[in-house]
Order: structure tokens, then sequence, then C-alpha cells
């Protein structure tokens, strides 16, 4: 049906230009009450997709409720003069994918979608998904999982830096040798794990100078106050600790002069009223000569109103949850320049005194957090302690902190170079625009691969179910007497059933089944062809009959379970 905004396609003639997306809104809302990073880039990804101005989108959806979910969102994002044709693919049919060389799951965990591929045959589609947070036991089993899934060298997880491809390799190799040492060979079938970070939409952080002049009159900053902002998660056991910013910010407030104040913006969101509480008790403590403001990052004018008002922007990120850091890239295309700690994803982003500062990390040697581990496994630690424990024993260099925010608040010219190098870094590496033609490549890269390679696991891309999805009836075929084959000889009976095959199929203990039953025209047909003859058997009827073998197998099952038929002459 056609809508004013798109068309629903049914043919499979489409020139795609994305691979299909995998919508679920939990993947792309930033509309809760807990905005996640993982959330933040689904939508800038979508949004990246739509403007591209592509002809066509495939999304791949659960239910009509995700329909729903989907539309609303791409009808949020079009302009008034776009259409896009939209391809909806039920979740029980993935193969469908095939015209667009795969999906796209906004997550890395890519192993029991890679067993619903076995079913259509694994060389018909890729599966491409991407990695956020890798520090959750549900991630690093997935990783661990890999060579034991269907995951095959056409399909992708693409790795948003350099330490998150360092981390999976790890966990995987791990595992590999684990395998080893119970002498199993593992045979090195991998997906492959590109580097592509992030995108952004450069053009949502385009800003006027008598926007920035307006915005900080609203927040009543003086021109010349100096403004730095943390967009983002205030959590300090799962984001970024508040104190190493605190102590640098109180000791570069004193290098300012002529009255002037230092102002710190905070938008993001607290997990709880506790974690508020100690926010903003030990802000009151630790930086007294700071002006603090809290702001709602829930809602995105507060976002937008911070990276206006801003001067420079901060994020000392000492958390092993952090993988690449959306907001500093937000930060960088704002026009500012960026202090980040010099940890995973940010190391990608940030060039050190190019585009901002990157603060030094100092952590310890491994072996020092295996005590967390084994109580995270053993459920003594839940997630948030363990990852909040873990940055008890990372540390971020305040001096050298300290150092380089004194460096920006009393350099205004290089507050401005390094601002400008920032947004034309974020334009020229980070647009959506230029990510999405890297995506585009790996899709003709594991195209090709998929073309190639398939020919050589010829199995494997045998059309089959996976072995934990195995046919019940073949399972299960120890359990009954006898298997039905097509000489077992079948007799109508006479005396066991009174009641009509009609009466009997509309009875609520067979009509729960109904979707797994024959149609009854089809059954009374079978009955009529056994009951014509005194005795008969499958390779009789199926002559005497259109309707499929397998059909027949299940017919025939249904009248004996019901004592319409028997294997015993009377």
């Amino acid at each position: 049906a056609e809508t004013s905004f798109w068309t629903e396609l049914m043919s499979n003639t489409l020139t795609p230009d994305n691979w299909a997306i995998y919508y679920h809104n939990d993947g792309f809302n930033i509309k809760g009450d807990r905005i996640m990073g993982r959330q933040a880039a689904g939508w800038s990804f979508l949004k990246g997709v739509i403007n591209s101005n592509p002809t066509n989108l495939g999304l791949y959806i659960q239910n009509e409720q995700q329909k729903i979910s989907a539309s609303n969102d791409i009808k949020a994002i079009l302009r008034k003069d776009q259409k896009i044709e939209i391809d909806w693919i039920p979740f029980s049919q993935p193969n469908l994918s095939s015209k667009y060389g795969g999906i796209f799951f906004p997550g890395p965990d890519l192993n029991e979608y890679s067993f619903h591929r076995s079913f259509h045959g694994h060389d018909t589609y890729s599966l491409i998904g991407i990695t956020h947070t890798t520090a959750s036991h549900g991630v690093m089993s997935s990783l661990r999982q890999i060579e034991s899934s269907s995951l095959m060298p056409w399909d992708a997880i693409i790795c948003t830096s350099e330490s998150v491809q360092d981390t999976v390799q790890k966990v995987i190799e791990s595992n590999r040798e684990h395998l080893s040492a119970k002498k199993i060979n593992t045979g090195k079938i991998l997906p492959k794990f590109p580097i592509i970070p992030l995108g952004i939409d450069n053009n949502e952080f385009n800003f006027s100078d008598n926007d920035k002049n307006e915005a900080r009159k609203k927040l009543n900053i003086n021109k010349n106050d100096v403004v730095l902002i943390f967009v983002g998660r205030l959590s300090f056991h799962a984001k970024a600790h508040h104190l190493p910013m605190y102590l640098a910010l109180e000791n570069a407030s004193k290098n300012l002069k002529n009255g002037n104040k230092l102002h710190l913006i905070q938008t993001g969101w607290f997990p709880n009223d506790y974690i508020k509480e100690t926010f903003e008790n030990e802000a009151k403590q630790i930086c007294p000569s700071i002006q603090m403001h809290f702001l709602d990052g829930k809602d995105q004018e507060n976002k937008r109103l911070t990276f206006l008002t801003g001067d420079i922007f901060i994020s000392l990120s000492d958390n092993i949850q952090e993988t690449f850091g959306l907001t500093p890239l937000e930060g960088m295309s704002s026009g500012l320049p960026v202090i980040v700690s010099d940890w995973n994803g940010y190391r990608d982003t940030v060039n050190d005194k190019e585009n901002g500062f990157r603060v030094r990390t100092i952590s310890l040697s491994e072996g020092n957090g295996e005590d967390l581990a084994y109580s995270h496994m053993m459920n003594s630690l839940n997630y948030d302690h363990y990852i909040g424990y873990s940055s008890q024993r990372i540390a971020i260099d305040v001096r050298d902190c300290i150092n380089k925010i004194i460096l920006l608040i009393e350099n205004k010219d290089l507050r401005k170079k390094l601002g400008n190098a920032a947004k034309d870094r974020a334009n020229a590496v980070f647009d959506w625009s230029k990510i999405l033609k890297e995506y585009n490549s790996l899709r003709n890269e594991l195209n090709l691969i998929r073309e190639k390679e398939s020919k050589n696991y010829p199995e494997m891309c045998d059309k089959k179910l996976p072995s934990d999805r195995l046919d019940p009836f073949y399972l299960f075929s120890s359990y009954p007497s006898e298997i039905l084959n097509r000489d077992t000889n079948l007799y109508v009976t006479k005396d066991i059933i009174s009641l009509d095959i009609h009466k009997l199929y509309k009875l609520k203990s067979i009509e729960f089944a109904n979707p797994a039953i024959p149609n009854i025209k089809k059954i009374k047909e079978i009955y009529d062809i056994v009951n014509e003859r005194k005795s008969t058997n499958i390779e009789i009827i199926s002559s005497n009959t259109n309707i499929d073998v397998k059909e027949i197998y299940r017919i025939i099952i249904w009248l004996i379970k019901f004592g319409y038929i028997s294997l015993i002459e009377e």
C-alpha cells in the first residue's frame, strides 16, 4: 500500500543501496528514561542512512509492533519532499535479504541469526553486526561462541576502534587455546572484524555566533567566562568517574584572570537519585570554585544548548564499558577543542595536540583483575559492581589534565585553532556520508567473498537446521513403536469413533493446533480414498490424489491418532 512517504515493496528486483537493517526499537530509541550509547549510535546510523537518500530500504522486523515503531522513526527523519520505498522483510524469511547482500544488526551477537540462516543455506546472504560495549558477559559469551556458531568468512562484526578489535581477538584466541587443550581443532573459520568508526550527522552541529550568544544568556553565562561541557551518562561506576575532572577543574580555575568564572555543564541522565546526590554533593566539596550546571540529557534541546554554550568539550572516561565515544565526536563537530582520556576509541577519534588533547591513563598489568572477573562469573559481583570496581584500578593523570585545561582556558586563539581542526576532522572522517561508503565497500567485499568462498564449504551451504533445532521426528525417532512409511497397510475403522470428521476438527482440543493441521477438505479427500478400499497404503493413496506426499503423511497420522484409520485390520 502506498503512503505519502513510502511504498511497500513485494518485488525481488531491487537495486539496493544498503544492507537490509534489522529494526528493533530498543536499538534505536532515544526517547526513553535510560538512553544508552548503543541507542544514540543506532538512531544516528538510521538518520545517516535515510539522509543518504536511498531509493529503497529493506527492514527486517519481528512483528507488527516493530513495523509501527520503524514507520514512526523513519517518518520523523524524512524530509517533507522525500519518499522512500520500504521493503518489509518478515522475521521468518531472512533469506529475502539476499537481494541486499545481507542483514545489518545494530549489535555484535550474530550467533543465533547464523543458525537461522542454516535453514536457507549459508551462502544465501551475509550477516553484519557492530560492537558497542564489549565488557558485558553477554557480549563476551557471544564472542567466545563465534567458532562454534555458523558464522562464515562472508560475515562481519564491525569493530568501532582498534582497541575493540584487540579485545575481540583476545576473547577468540583465548577460547581457541582452551579448545586446543581439549584436542579440538576449530578450523579457524571466522567472520571478518573490520575497523570502521561510528558516524555522525555533522549538519546537526553547525551553529551561528548568534545562536551561541543566545544559549549563554539562557544559562546566565558571561561572554568572557570559560565553559567546559560533558555530555553523556552521569555515572561514576559505568561511564567516567567525575572526581578526576572535578579536581582538575578546581586546580585550573586558579589560573583565571579578571574575575572570569569557569563553568562545567554536565548534560546527561543519572541512573538513580543516589548517584545524582553524589555528583551534586561532591561537586560542592571538591570544586567549589566551579559554576556547576546539570542539564537533563534526555531532552535533545538541552543537548543542543550544551554544545552551543561550550568552549571546551571534556570527557575523562576510565571505564571498560566505554568502547568508542560518540559525544566527543559531537563536540568536535560543534567546533570545540576536546579534552579526552587517552582511552580506547577516544584514541582513534582525537588527534592529540591537533584537534584537542588526550590525557594520560594508567592501568594495572594483567593478572590484577582476575579476582573481579571470577567474582562476576560467580555472581557475587553484579555487572555494575564489576565495571565500577574495575574503574577503581584505572587512573587518569590529573596533573596532565590540569596542564591541558590551563592551556586552553588561557589561550582563546588555541581553542579556536583546535576547535576548527576538530570540526574539519569530524566532517572529513566521521560524517555518515563517509562511513556509509566504508559500509558499502565492506558490503561489496562480503558479496565477493560469499560468491567465491562458499564453493569451499558445500556442506555448510546445504539447507539444513542447526543441531539444537533439528526435526523432532528425527531426534525422537526411537520413541514410537514404528515409523509410518509408504508401504504401511492402512484400514478404515468402523466402530472406534462415531463423531463426524468435520465436528471433531472443530473441537477445542484440536482447534488449537490448526496452523499445524492439514486443511479439512484435504483430510476428507484422503479419508474417502482409504474408505473406498479394504486396505491401502500411502503409495496407492498418492497415485490417486494431487496432494503433496508430505501432507498425505500428516493427514494419515492425524486420522490414525483419532481412530478413523488403524494399522490393524478388523
